[in-house]
């Protein structure tokens, strides 16, 4: 989940591409890969709406969400709205993606947009201290030669989700 243009459907796409080339498995179907903890399904909602209709068809089967914060714009009014529609349909656990990281060259302004996101995590009553936030690029992952940096931010990011959902 997160506001329109943070980069959901690219780091969905690195994690299914990405993750089995690292751990030499089979290709999965968009959306899926396999972890040390098990299998994950991804569900790339385009929208707020489309957010919303995914939880009431499935809210119970969701072990928690990822939440994709772009680190050029940090957490936008849309970005409070999924966490509450998350909260308000029991979603228990959150994590967080900061991507786009590449495209920032102050290393300041990701830190101070992580502390951002940690008090609206917090307001809408999210354990935003101990949420789980990665540092990355599923861009560089993707694309520009798929980076041995950026393949190691996906990977990152899947041990991270192993620990914090598992």
């Amino acid at each position: 989940m997160g506001a329109r243009g943070h980069g959901k459907s690219t780091l969905v796409r690195a994690l299914t591409e990405v993750l089995p080339q690292e751990f030499r498995q089979p290709s999965q179907p968009f959306g899926q890969f396999d972890t040390a903890r098990g299998p994950y399904q991804l569900y790339d909602s385009p929208g707020l709406d489309a957010f919303r209709s995914r939880l009431v068809d499935g809210a119970g089967q969701l072990g928690g969400a990822l939440l994709v914060v772009s680190a050029e714009d940090g957490p936008l009014p849309e970005t409070r709205e999924y966490l509450a529609t998350a909260r308000a349909a029991g979603v228990a656990q959150i994590a967080v993606f900061l991507g786009k990281r590449d495209l920032v060259d102050n290393p300041e302004i990701p830190e101070v947009i992580e502390l951002e996101v940690r008090e609206l995590l917090n307001e809408v009553e999210y354990p935003g201290d101990h949420c789980p936030v990665v540092h990355g690029s599923a861009l560089r992952a993707v694309h520009h030669g798929r980076s041995r940096r950026g393949r190691r931010d996906v990977v990152r990011l899947a041990e991270v989700l192993d620990g914090h959902f598992g």
